[in-house]
């Protein structure tokens, strides 16, 4: 059962992590047009983004809740979903702690590997 369990991490791990099992450097697309970012601006993103991964924990917390109390036969599938997007939300996590991390030369590119991440969270709800 670990086992399973540590594949289908690996596996969604890599689905929400573009390059997070490769060692090819990240190519820079933003061919010098990219805004630069306040100090102050910074900072209310990623605190905006903290603040919008943790409602999604909330909702996630009601899905496990969810498939504990629900009938049956929705319990597998809304116990995977659950998984799925709280694997999804670590990735994203992860992200949010390189981009607090990262330098300002590379915050633009950190903050664009994000924001997919977010985009893909926010079409779950």
């Amino acid at each position: 059962m670990m086992k399973w369990f540590g594949i289908m991490f690996m596996a969604a791990l890599l689905v929400c992590a573009p390059g997070y099992g490769s060692a090819q450097q990240p190519k820079d697309t933003s061919a010098g047009t990219a805004k630069s970012f306040t100090p102050e601006e910074r900072k209310a993103y990623e605190e905006k983004i903290a603040a919008e991964l943790e409602a999604i924990q909330g909702k996630i917390a009601d899905l496990r809740i969810q498939a504990s109390t629900g009938p049956s036969q929705n319990k597998r599938m809304i116990s995977l979903a659950a998984n799925d997007v709280q694997m999804q939300k670590i990735a994203a996590d992860n992200e949010l702690t390189a981009l607090e991390k990262s330098s300002e030369a590379n915050w633009v590119q950190q903050k664009a590997k994000l924001d997919k991440i977010m985009e893909k969270l926010r079409s779950v709800w």
